[in-house]
C-alpha cells in the first residue's frame, strides 16, 4: 500500500483528487495538508511514502515545499500544476521531484507516476526531458554567464525597471547599473534592452532560481 500526502490550498480540490486516487489498487491517502507549513506538520506525523503537491499554495511555492521535503528524504515527491511553463517544470526537475503532472492529465498519469516515485523512480516522459535538455541549453547555459548582480539586474529589466529604478532597488549608482545592463546584453548576445525583456519574459525568469553547478541532467 503506498501512503500518500496530499498538499493542495483548494479542500475540493484534494477531496476530489483523494477520491480518484483512493479507487485505484494499492493507494492510500494518508494525511492532506493545505498550507506548506501544515504539510511538513503532516510529514512528520504519517512518515508517507510520496507527497503530492500542488506548485501553487497559499503560503509559498509547492516546488520550495518539494524540495525540503526531497532532500530530507524518504518521501517523494510527485508535483501537480495547472501551468505545464518550462519554468515550471525545470524548477521540478532541479528540486528533485519523482514527476511533473499536469492537472489536466488522466488519473491514470497520475497513480503511475505516484507508483514510480514509490518505487525510487522518477516518471519525467522523453518529451518533458527534451524540453528540460532545451532549457539548459537555451536559458540555463546562458544565465550561468551573468555574475549574481547582472542576474539580480536582469530580472528587475525582465519588470520593465529602468536604470534608476533599478539603481534604487539594488543601491547602486546608475552608472554602475548601466555598465551591468551592458554586461547583460553582450553575455546574453541581445541587442538591445527591448529584446532581453522579452527574452526574460519569454521564458518567465522571474520565476526561476539559478540552480548551483551540482545539478544533474535529465539524461543522467
Amino acid at each position: 500500500m503506498v501512503r500518500i500526502l496530499l498538499v493542495d490550498d483548494h479542500p475540493l480540490v484534494r477531496s476530489g483528487l483523494r477520491a480518484e486516487i483512493e479507487a485505484c489498487h494499492g493507494m492510500q491517502v494518508v494525511a492532506e495538508a493545505g498550507t506548506a507549513a501544515e504539510a511538513l506538520e503532516r510529514l512528520a506525523d504519517e512518515r508517507p511514502a510520496v507527497a503530492v503537491i500542488d506548485v501553487q499554495l497559499g503560503d509559498g511555492c509547492g516546488i520550495d515545499l518539494g524540495r525540503c521535503i526531497a532532500a530530507q528524504g524518504p518521501c517523494a515527491v510527485v508535483l501537480l500544476t495547472a501551468f505545464d511553463w518550462d519554468v515550471y517544470l525545470v524548477k521540478a526537475w532541479e528540486a528533485g521531484a519523482a514527476a511533473f503532472i499536469a492537472k489536466s492529465a488522466d488519473i491514470e498519469a497520475l497513480v503511475e507516476a505516484i507508483r514510480r516515485a514509490a518505487g525510487g523512480g522518477r516518471a519525467f516522459t522523453e518529451a518533458q526531458r527534451a524540453r528540460i535538455v532545451a532549457w539548459q541549453r537555451d536559458v540555463t547555459a546562458r544565465l550561468a554567464l551573468l555574475s549574481d548582480r547582472e542576474y539580480a539586474v536582469l530580472r528587475l529589466l525582465a519588470e520593465g525597471a529602468t536604470n534608476r529604478e533599478i539603481a534604487a532597488e539594488l543601491g547602486l549608482a546608475v552608472k554602475t547599473v548601466e555598465a551591468h545592463v551592458h554586461g547583460v546584453l553582450r553575455k546574453l548576445r541581445q541587442p538591445s534592452r527591448r529584446a532581453v525583456q522579452i527574452w526574460a519574459q519569454q521564458y518567465r525568469i522571474t520565476a526561476y532560481e539559478r540552480p548551483d553547478t551540482q545539478r544533474s541532467r535529465p539524461s543522467e
